[in-house]
């Protein structure tokens, strides 16, 4: 695979999880001791995984940012169709 296309699919992937995470802060303290606890775990482990890539410029922050966006607007177009 080539470098831009590898910088690219993990830019997509760091913000599917970015977002992820930020989406999953709508579930705190809506979930029960085990699963809170994976759950948190989890989220420390993506963050950790963003800081790394970030570090390592394999994730551009400003591209990262957009992509998030956009994801985040199509949550934003789930919830609305869902009401």
């Amino acid at each position: 695979m080539e470098n831009k296309k590898i910088i690219l699919e993990s830019n997509i992937m760091l913000a599917l999880m970015k977002a992820t995470i930020e989406q999953s802060e709508h579930l705190r303290g809506q979930l029960k001791q085990r699963p809170k606890q994976v759950f948190n775990r989890w989220n420390n482990l993506g963050y950790s995984l963003l800081d790394e890539l970030e570090k390592r410029n394999v994730a551009n922050e400003d591209y990262l940012e957009q992509l998030t966006d956009i994801i985040h607007n199509v949550l934003h177009e789930i919830r609305k169709s869902s009401t």
